[in-house]
């Protein structure tokens, strides 16, 4: 896994802005964290990506040929190859 930082940099600037608008008296149970945070087993390391979620709806089809009254409903998340922020490959690299 690459040495890239960028998650846990962008999120501490964040999360101190945002800590900055809040009253003092409430600031200390504020908490900011990224959504979508996963937990990936690799060969030697565990480590944590954060995924970009894709919601997606369609109407499914009764066996009768009529459409259901609702709408199935459901999401996945797509995992980046590459850091968005600074470009470093996020792959796994090869054991030797």
């Amino acid at each position: 896994m690459s040495e890239c930082k960028c998650f846990d940099e962008v999120l501490a600037k964040v999360a101190n802005k945002l800590r900055g608008r809040i009253p003092e008296s409430e600031s200390a149970s504020f908490k900011a964290d990224w959504q979508n945070k996963t937990i990936v087993f690799g060969e030697e390391e565990l480590t944590t990506k954060i995924g970009l979620p894709i919601s997606y709806e369609f109407q499914k089809i009764k066996k009768s040929g009529e459409p259901h009254k609702n709408l199935t409903k459901d999401s996945i998340n797509v995992f980046m190859n590459y850091c968005p922020f600074c470009g470093t490959s996020l792959k796994e690299e090869p054991s030797q």
